[in-house]
């Protein structure tokens, strides 16, 4: 009986490990629609939701594996793509939407950097990097 209950633990936190696993590519796809979101926004009201999920959304993909070579880039990158939206969150507090939009720009100018670092080229595919 003992063994039955150790084995069910066991399963239990293999599966509860299973299902915290962090799905990136969709959660970069959410975050693409949250930030359309926010550059569609027209005030401060609108914005702010859509800029708290795409900060809940950067700090899930921060819990996520990335490839041993390039995690620290990638973490480097998040923490930077976070700071903005906080400051583009303060800034729609206080109604201030043009320095909203700004940080938001500056999210996109991250992103794309920070993509380059996904694609593999077919020199690495075939050589190796």
């Amino acid at each position: 009986m003992r063994i039955f209950f150790i084995s069910l633990l066991f399963f239990s936190v293999l599966l509860s490990a299973e299902t915290q696993r962090v799905d990136v590519e969709q959660t970069m796809k959410n975050m693409g629609f949250y930030y359309k979101q926010a550059m569609d926004a027209r005030a401060a009201d609108e914005l702010r939701p859509a800029l708290q999920q795409l900060i809940e959304l950067t700090k899930q993909a921060q819990t996520a594996s990335y490839p041993a070579d390039k995690a620290e880039q990638f973490q480097q990158g998040l923490q930077l793509v976070l700071t903005e939206l906080e400051a583009a969150y303060r800034a729609a507090t206080k109604q201030d939407m043009v320095a909203a939009k700004a940080h938001l720009q500056k999210v996109e100018a991250l992103k794309k950097q920070y993509h380059k670092l996904r694609k593999v080229s077919i020199w690495q595919l075939l050589f190796g990097s």
